[in-house]
């Protein structure tokens, strides 16, 4: 009678909350379960209250459940995506490695204000004291010798 009475809303409740049928159906079976297993004697006034709260409850325990399992599939692909990182610091070291000892220290030095520091043009003609015209220059050879690096070093660069 308890069951017939009270399973719809306690089912509506749970699928307006997880909005999963079969979960739903889980969670009002384990509150029915748990209830013939305790055997608690409970109070026709006070049980459609308790029943609803034993819904909610479990139906909230599942949520917090779910949200940790995809915080550690989160976690799992971080895990999964950190040899890539490693893979481009290595290329970033080559990289840096390439500018320290194929290009002049002008370059050098324009390259890294330009792309580390983030100056402008002017920005850098006036540190280094040479003109906008020489960043400009040095910065095109520059970009150029490292395309024509990456290119025939097959890193996907057209």
């Amino acid at each position: 009678m308890v069951f017939r009475r009270h399973y719809d809303g306690m089912f509506r409740l749970a699928l307006r909350m997880l909005g999963d049928e079969a979960e739903s159906k889980d969670i009002v079976s384990d509150v029915f379960a748990q209830l013939l297993h305790r055997g608690t004697d409970l109070k026709s006034d006070t049980l459609r209250a308790y029943l609803l709260t034993s819904v909610r409850n479990r139906c909230i325990n599942l949520l917090v459940h779910k949200q940790k399992e995809q915080q550690m599939q989160k976690a799992v692909v971080v895990e999964m995506i950190t040899p890539e990182k490693t893979v481009e610091q290595e290329q970033l070291q080559m990289l840096y490695h390439y500018i320290d000892t194929q290009f002049p220290k002008l370059s050098q030095q324009i390259l890294r204000l330009r792309y580390q520091q983030g100056l402008k043009y002017r920005e850098i003609a006036k540190v280094l004291q040479v003109s906008e015209v020489t960043v400009h220059k040095h910065l095109s050879q520059s970009l150029k010798q490292l395309k024509d690096y990456f290119k025939s070093s097959d890193y996907g660069i057209k």
